[in-house]
């Protein structure tokens, strides 16, 4: 059930993402630059793609507020598929120009020691990222918003990685200098892997990926309650962003009028509606039987 405070905790969300993913960058990307942390700056690299792929969901969650009209009869819920799309070729990115930095830094053998304050630095962030993925994957979830549980997947590699840039500082001061690089290599893959999974993810909502299948059942339970519907023939769903669409074609006695037949198809539509969460439209067919 959408809450009051869940609709607006999701319009709020993506805005402090940006933000917070923006200064989270620039003080990553300096604290590493000035204490030597190949990992850190590598992080920072990684809340710098967060923070455009907030800004994309803030316009995207913006466009598929919007209500349908003629030219878009199902709405502008694709957006946020698309969104996520553009978050992960970031992320792609971003991973690359890790990942050869690193190597180069093997080639040459250049490895600084990281100062105290990356430590401190990582373990903030740390903090910061566990938090805004508990907010993002909240709302996310009580909205059905693709593009904020990819924020929060986000939020939550971003706590990994500083988890991963954490143990490599840890091991540079423990006397392995190539720890810290390791480090960085270790995210960049991470963060490769996390952009296809996104990638793919975008791809299924725009080819009208079926919604779950405790959903899919709840739909049908719901038809097969309304009295006068003898069963229920085929159903199709398809994920629109946080709309779900539902065609169902249901099952009526051959011996009932039109007008009776009309009536049940306009009860399974509004049973449907008031009682399965996520549902923003359905088109009911009728086929008769014996």
């Amino acid at each position: 059930m959408k809450y009051p405070e869940c609709i607006q905790c999701g319009q709020t969300s993506p805005k402090w993402s940006f933000f917070g993913n923006t200064l989270a960058a620039i003080f990553k990307v300096a604290v590493g630059t000035l204490t030597g942390s190949k990992g850190l700056v590598a992080d920072g690299v990684h809340s710098a793609a967060d923070a455009m792929s907030s800004l994309f969901i803030v316009i995207a969650l913006k466009v598929a507020d919007r209500p349908h009209d003629d030219k878009h009869p199902y709405g502008y819920g694709k957006i946020e598929y698309i969104s996520t799309l553009c978050a992960s070729s970031f992320l792609f990115v971003g991973a690359g120009s890790i990942f050869f930095d690193a190597i180069k830094t093997f080639k040459q053998g250049a490895h600084e020691m990281p100062g105290d304050a990356a430590l401190l630095a990582t373990i903030i962030s740390l903090c910061f990222s566990y938090l805004m993925y508990i907010s993002n994957q909240c709302a996310g979830t009580q909205l059905s918003s693709p593009a904020m549980l990819a924020d929060a997947n986000e939020s939550r590699a971003d706590s990994i990685t500083s988890v991963a840039v954490l143990l490599g500082l840890i091991g540079a001061k423990l006397g392995y200098p190539n720890a810290d690089t390791v480090a960085a290599v270790i995210v960049s893959l991470f963060i490769f892997n996390m952009s296809i999974e996104m990638f793919l993810q975008g791809i299924n909502g725009l080819i009208d990926m079926s919604v779950d299948p405790d959903m899919l059942e709840e739909v049908v339970a719901v038809s097969l309650s309304v009295e006068g519907v003898a069963g229920v023939r085929s159903i199709k769903t398809r994920q629109m962003g946080q709309k779900n669409w539902i065609d169902i074609e249901i099952a009526v006695s051959r011996q009932i009028s039109v007008l009776e037949v009309h009536t049940i198809a306009e009860l399974v539509r509004e049973s449907v509606m008031k009682e399965v969460h996520g549902i923003s439209g359905i088109s009911v067919a009728t086929y008769p039987i014996d």
